[in-house]
């Protein structure tokens, strides 16, 4: 029963690349992944999601990178669940690092409107990958300022994790693009903390059942040892997705969670 949580990878273009003409090469890397031992999905910046939604056949999934928690409307510069739904996307990414203001960027979430939009993306139908992390401040801090931190980004989304429908995708901030890793023992500390925060604070059920991608600059080198960590399920894949090394990433992912 241990081994029930299918593993998931993902890959996060953020905004690239910056032609169209780029686009085939990248989808052709996606393409090449043999999904058979784990989920795949790619996070397309928002002008390119419409042309890669369809293009893979390997049963590798189109996420979108953000949604609010509207609808359709007055909602200058946004995208609606219903708008992703109509073209047959079922799932989309929130809470990025990136949107809830890290590396200098404005703050467009915070974890009350992330909340907001979690239950609106349930409540359509949709599932979601939902995206936690700490910055480095607090990774210095140690372990349980971690957690810490990640009971405050959890707090208000607890009662709505259904692992059926959502993947936490755990980004230790200070290691996305800057070539840093955590450790395979930390990034399994950190995880297991996190588990057993949704045990607490949810039911030993979800916690047993919910996926925790790890999302701090995998690469095909030290994706086998991450991967092999017992409560790292999936990755959340930064630069190298943009790479064939993609299909390696989720290999060594796939090979270790059928041991």
């Amino acid at each position: 029963a241990r081994r029930a949580r299918r593993p998931i990878v993902g890959g996060n273009w953020k905004c690239n690349p910056d032609k169209v003409s780029k686009l085939d090469g990248l989808i052709a890397n996606i393409q090449a992944v043999d999904t058979a031992g784990c989920d795949v999905f790619v996070c397309p910046s928002p002008l390119h999601v419409a042309y890669c939604n369809g293009k893979f056949t390997n049963g590798a999934k189109v996420v979108p990178q953000n949604c609010n928690a509207m609808g359709c409307g007055a909602y200058t510069g946004e995208m609606a669940v219903e708008q992703m739904k109509d073209l047959g996307i079922t799932q989309v990414l929130i809470g990025h690092s990136e949107r809830r203001g890290e590396f200098g960027i404005f703050p467009f979430d915070d974890n009350t409107t992330l909340a907001k939009k979690l239950k609106y993306v349930l409540d359509a139908g949709m599932s979601c990958v939902f995206c936690i992390g700490e910055p480095k401040e607090i990774r210095e801090r140690g372990l349980d300022a971690v957690l810490a931190e990640m009971d405050k980004q959890l707090d208000q989304i607890y009662h709505l994790l259904d692992p059926s429908r959502v993947v936490i995708a755990y980004e230790p901030v200070w290691a996305i693009g800057t070539g840093l890793t955590a450790t395979p023992e930390d990034a399994q500390a950190t995880h297991a903390g996190i588990r057993a925060l949704i045990a607490k604070k949810a039911s030993p059920a979800v916690a047993e059942g919910i996926r925790i991608q790890y999302g701090g600059s995998a690469n095909a080198k030290n994706a086998p040892d991450l991967a092999a960590q017992p409560d790292v399920d999936g990755f959340l894949v930064g630069g190298a997705s943009l790479k064939p090394e993609f299909k390696d990433i989720v290999a060594a992912m796939a090979k270790a969670k059928s041991a």
